[in-house]
């Protein structure tokens, strides 16, 4: 597993002058059909969207990859996503729901050289994860994110 992580930021400052192109709220994410409703409407997924892990996947790989226009060039730019309270992503589901999220949403971030868009990122990565909450809440989160196998140990959640 690629462990620069260059898609995804946890921060304590709050966002100013980013936009975004979905806003989320950790505190309606807590449990994994919460996480589904609540992505799906922020990303507009499709109405066939079938609220498990394997059509979150898909989804939101699609949404990465055309996320301004289908039927269009790749976008310019990387689907940009801010979680606000993040570290209630998850806090009432199974811990391994987190490294599923975590790894699907990494799938859909990440251009593999062979992938239609290569090229388009001058950075590789198609999605951008903006983790927002308070520096305790931040902890936490990181916390839960090194169990799930996505944070080095050696590395402070401030770092990031």
């Amino acid at each position: 597993m690629d462990r620069t992580m260059n898609w995804l930021r946890l921060t304590a400052h709050e966002p100013s002058g980013e936009s975004f192109s979905a806003v989320v709220r950790g505190t309606d994410c807590s449990t994994r059909t919460g996480l589904f409703s609540t992505w799906a409407r922020a990303l507009a997924f499709p109405a066939y969207f079938g609220h498990n892990w394997d059509a979150f996947h898909d989804c939101v790989s699609e949404k990465a990859l055309w996320h301004s226009d289908p039927d269009g060039p790749p976008p310019a730019h990387p689907l940009t996503i801010l979680v606000e309270n993040a570290a209630q992503l998850l806090a009432d589901a199974a811990p391994q729901d987190l490294t599923v999220l975590l790894q699907s949403l990494s799938d859909a971030a990440t251009v593999q050289a062979d992938d239609e868009d290569a090229g388009t990122y001058p950075d590789g990565f198609r999605l951008r994860l903006l983790l927002h909450d308070t520096p305790a809440g931040l902890v936490e989160l990181a916390g839960r994110m090194r169990e799930a196998g996505f944070l080095p140990s050696d590395v402070p959640p401030q770092v990031m």
